[in-house]
């Protein structure tokens, strides 16, 4: 068991700051032109392409050509002529 509670705690205030901790790295979030974008997507839409070895070669991470293909996907879905007017 454990000892009995003298009935103190003592707590801490912790203060949120806003601003960039000091020391932390700056990273910018890169933008992708559509070009670009539509580009990577067409090749890796491409039988037997490889996401990930088109992905590294171009510089990206995976998940991210990955969700842009499935963005693609989901685009050409929602506006093939057979399911409009479904809904």
């Amino acid at each position: 068991m454990s000892a009995p509670s003298s009935g103190t705690r003592n707590f801490h205030m912790i203060e949120a700051v806003p601003e960039r901790l000091e020391g932390a790295p700056r990273q910018f979030r890169r933008r992708w032109s559509d070009d670009f974008k539509a580009r990577a997507v067409a090749e890796a839409m491409e039988p037997g392409a490889s996401v990930s070895a088109i992905a590294h070669r171009i510089g990206i991470h995976p998940l991210q050509l990955f969700g842009w293909r499935r963005d693609a996907r989901d685009g050409q879905r929602s506006s093939s002529p057979d399911r409009a007017g479904q809904g």
